[in-house]
């Protein structure tokens, strides 16, 4: 199936209930080695997308375990940035008769720019998470931005990727905050579920979510709450620990099919915003979603649940636009990131309409609560109020 016949999903609606997830997923210590055999059972030849930090990383291994198999490789240096002309580019760079399995080796960016070359050529991809920053490894979108890395456009594959390839040796070596941004993008997974399903709101498949991808989002919170902190801990330190496997899996495995098939809400819309103000638009994805559920939260107004705060507080999960580099925070701002968030396909996925002056009054609320400016600003009141009583 190649990217001409991608329409053929339209036919999908909130009559039907649709699930969808990658052909395999492999986790482990030493699953980097398994490449070879894994492109194998689906082509003759493959082609590596990656940056030179990663090829550094894993090329080497990644060139034996294909010639172990008999998969003829050829590497692509990819250092660009994800708009719409990615795919016909790197299209350009392979010849694409020979219908190679695209390996999309690294962070978020290489692994949606090996999704865009394989929805131009078509064929097989595997992708090989080098960090365990987002969920993007399992689902078959990925995300355009312009030159100021505004986020313009979300395309979707006809499929998963067939395979997916998870070494926790690998990512429990890559630095803590890019654990840290996967975090914050899979922590909110159960709760924009729960808002779309009790809203009937459309999935990334252009349909109504299951129970099972509720299940599945329930059971990453609750994997998360468990073990993230104490993963948090050994993050960057290269020596998996149980709890870490436990949490890469929900972040990635967990988050990945709960998101495409349980659906996204307000916590995911408000990154559209956000990437347009000015502090905020430079802080990673996950980071913004974390903020992001806040304002959710916020807007459901059933409280924060004390498991969550505690684990905000533990690993240092930004909670104001203050912690996302937004200081001094005007009507202006709040005006900048709510009105193109409200009109965001997700925002309709909640239990009542949401207008750019909810998003404004819950944003308030929540600096109000959480800004650590605030504390700041308390902390050098009473101070002051202490000296001049002393």
């Amino acid at each position: 199936m190649t990217a001409k016949s991608k329409n053929a999903m339209e036919f999908f609606n909130t009559d039907f209930t649709v699930f969808g997830a990658p052909g395999r997923y492999i986790q482990g210590v030493g699953v980097l080695d398994l490449v070879g055999l894994c492109c194998a059972t689906l082509a003759s030849t493959a082609v590596l997308l990656c940056d030179k930090t990663v090829a550094g990383l894993i090329e080497g291994r990644v060139v034996a375990s294909c010639r172990s198999a008999g998969v003829a490789l050829s590497v692509i240096d990819f250092n660009g940035e994800i708009d719409a002309s990615t795919g016909p580019s790197l299209a350009r760079s392979i010849d694409a008769a020979t219908k190679p399995i695209i390996i999309a080796a690294g962070g978020g960016r290489t692994i949606d720019a090996g999704k865009a070359l394989r929805d131009e050529v078509g064929g097989a991809l595997l992708t090989l998470p080098t960090v365990a920053s987002n969920d993007s490894p399992t689902s078959k979108n990925y995300v355009l931005y312009d030159a100021d890395h505004r986020l313009i456009a979300v395309r979707h594959m006809p499929s998963n990727p067939d395979f997916v390839l998870v070494d926790t040796a690998l990512i429990a070596g890559s630095p803590k905050a890019f654990f840290l941004a996967g975090l914050g993008d899979a922590i909110a997974k159960k709760f924009e579920a729960d808002r779309c399903f009790a809203a009937g709101g459309p999935t990334m498949f252009r349909a109504r979510s299951t129970r099972t991808a509720r299940a599945i989002a329930n059971e990453c919170y609750r994997q998360l709450i468990l073990n993230a902190a104490d993963a948090y801990s050994v993050a960057g330190s290269g020596n998996p620990t149980e709890a870490f496997d436990a949490a890469v899996e929900a972040m990635i495995l967990m988050a990945g099919l709960a998101f495409e098939n349980g659906g996204l809400s307000i916590a995911h819309a408000l990154t559209r915003g956000l990437s347009n103000v000015r502090g905020a638009c430079k802080a990673p994805h996950g980071l913004q979603v974390a903020y992001g559920l806040l304002v959710q939260l916020q807007l459901e107004g059933n409280g924060y649940p004390d498991d969550l705060l505690a684990l905000y507080q533990a690993t240092g999960l930004p909670t104001s636009l203050v912690d996302l580099s937004l200081v001094d925070v005007s009507d202006d701002d709040l005006l900048t990131i709510a009105e193109p968030s409200a009109l965001v396909a997700h925002t309709a996925n909640f239990s009542r309409p949401v207008t750019a002056q909810d998003l404004m009054f819950a944003m308030s609320a929540v600096e109000a609560r959480f800004s650590r400016q605030n504390d700041v600003n308390a902390a050098s009141q009473s101070y002051g109020q202490t000296q001049q009583t002393a």
